[in-house]
């Protein structure tokens, strides 16, 4: 399934529900997902827990969806932006351009990730919470493979030296993942920073695929 036909399988979301999402990102995020609360997220909202549960009936639900959310941010960005005329390596580098401002824009809803993905997805207990994690690691495995084909190309048609595939999406994957983990929006953030940024790790995705 291409990103453009996953997107095409789902309905538009609300803008309440967009909103709710959001706040519950923000929350989750500095609060932790163990410790934050539906409570927590509808002060930050400034609403009733009400007008949360009609759209989200538990927390593990409403976790999964922020999962899910970030999930579809960066597919819907990277997935449609390949294309089968360029060549491995400027279609990594225009994916690689695409995935890291678009973590950057939607900073909280993929620190959530980090942080709880793992420890929610084994507490999960209802049916509906078990299938939105599902849903979560195809999403996944699906923008992977996006990934996975480039490099595969590029591997066999020379671009990149023979490695082990595995390894290198995953290493791959990490390198353009880690602003996750350090960046922080700063008031006097040069305005070319994340142009910048993204630049050099693209350079240093290609430079050691060859």
């Amino acid at each position: 399934m291409t990103a453009a036909t996953a997107g095409a399988d789902k309905k538009p979301m609300s803008k309440s529900k967009a909103e709710i999402l959001d706040a519950a990102a923000e929350v989750f995020m500095k609060l932790g997902a163990d410790t934050a609360s539906i409570d927590d997220v509808a002060r930050h909202l400034g609403a009733t827990k009400g007008r949360i549960y009609h759209h989200f009936p538990s927390k593990g639900v409403l976790l999964a969806e922020v999962c899910l959310r970030a999930a579809d941010f960066v597919h819907e960005v990277v997935g449609p932006a390949v294309d089968a005329s360029a060549t491995p390596e400027a279609n990594l580098r225009r994916m690689i351009a695409l995935h890291i401002p678009e973590i950057l824009r939607t900073l909280p809803y993929h620190k959530v990730i980090i942080q709880s993905y793992v420890g929610m997805n084994q507490k999960s207990t209802t049916a509906l919470e078990r299938e939105l994690f599902d849903r979560i690691r195809v999403e996944r495995r699906q923008y992977e493979d996006i990934f996975r084909n480039i490099l595969k190309a590029g591997i066999e048609d020379g671009s990149f030296r023979e490695q082990n595939l595995s390894i290198a999406l995953q290493s791959v994957l990490l390198l353009i993942n880690a602003p996750v983990f350090w960046y922080k929006p700063r008031k006097n953030e040069p305005t070319n920073f994340v142009a910048d940024l993204t630049d050099q790790l693209a350079d240093m995705a290609v430079s050691a695929l060859r």
